[in-house]
């Protein structure tokens, strides 16, 4: 199960570093203001990217802590939850709001 949680933390990762490149490129070169993911995928896409940090963390956490395979996943769940509800509530407002 320890190889599940690090694909999804890397695969978070990978996202993360994506989404801040696209921002940085929608936000400074001018005409790709559409490129950036903030005002593609908002609040949603944050929560994935989100999500998919705090399952792995979560995960491996409890894995190496030495927690039953149940309680990992439980472990993994809820980081998900946590760092998707911290994205919703710490991120940038949505437009409109």
């Amino acid at each position: 199960m320890t190889i599940v949680y690090a694909v999804v933390l890397l695969v978070g990762v990978v996202l993360l570093l994506v989404w801040l490149v696209a921002t940085a490129i929608g936000v400074w070169v001018e005409g790709w203001e559409s490129f950036d993911p903030e005002a593609r995928f908002g609040a949603r896409g944050r929560a994935v990217v989100a999500g998919a940090l705090g399952f792995g963390m979560g995960g491996l956490s409890a894995t190496f802590a030495g927690w039953p395979a149940g309680l990992a996943l439980l472990a993994a769940v809820a980081g998900s939850g946590a760092m998707a509800l911290v994205s919703r509530l710490f991120g940038p407002e949505e437009a409109g709001a």
